[in-house]
């Protein structure tokens, strides 16, 4: 199941990505810690991104088995947010390192003109029992060769949107850069559909 939701990038708008993210996992054995995790997300793209300057950003839940993604997709920042699991490190903000740490991996993707920021939790019954240190491994995503050049092509032909490849949903997305745009995010199977979408739209540059 996925479900996704696009907010105004404004600090009111945390408490209601909490609420968003706690209603879809009620039964999930560690809601509490995913939706601590999803909030920090959202102020992470609020505080840190473009999204905060009267923009906007989605987040997106993945939940599979007992297994959750939870992604947020934000106007886009100059350098990428720290997620490493040492909240001692230089310029580390905490918020991100819990999240480092309670979730089993966590990534991400983008720049300056749009990132996607995401982090996966197993439930503490799948969580491995032996062998493994506490904490979790942080393991950036990367374009894959296969979809780079396509992924280049998008973001010059439609550069009023933020466009790309979710390695996990194997799907490709796009989302307006302008808050005055239809706060829409779209997704599709292949780039020439994601191409064809935006087309109708009258999205190209």
């Amino acid at each position: 199941m996925r479900w996704c939701k696009v907010f105004p990038g404004q600090e009111d708008q945390i408490p209601c990505v909490h609420t968003f993210v706690s209603q879809l996992l009620a039964d999930h054995p560690d809601r509490a810690n995913i939706v601590m995790c999803a909030a920090e997300l959202a102020a992470n793209a609020v505080r840190h991104t473009a999204s905060g300057r009267d923009g906007f950003f989605a987040t997106e839940v993945t939940w599979t088995g007992l297994t959750v993604r939870v992604a947020v997709a934000d106007g886009g920042a100059g350098a990428a947010p720290p997620l490493g699991p040492d909240l001692t490190a230089a310029g580390a903000d905490s918020g991100l390192g819990r999240l480092a740490q309670l979730a089993s991996r966590c990534g991400t993707e983008g720049d300056h003109r749009g990132r996607v920021v995401w982090a996966q939790f197993l439930a503490s019954a799948e969580l491995p029992s032996a062998g493994g240190a506490p904490g979790a491994t942080s393991m950036p995503l990367s374009a894959e060769q296969s979809t780079a050049a396509e992924a280049a092509d998008l973001a010059e032909r439609y550069q009023g949107w933020h466009t790309w490849f979710g390695r996990w949903t194997r799907q490709w997305w796009a989302i307006p850069k302008q808050a005055s745009r239809a706060t829409v995010l779209i997704a599709e199977p292949t780039a020439g559909a994601l191409a064809q979408r935006l087309d109708s739209l009258g999205a190209a540059s």
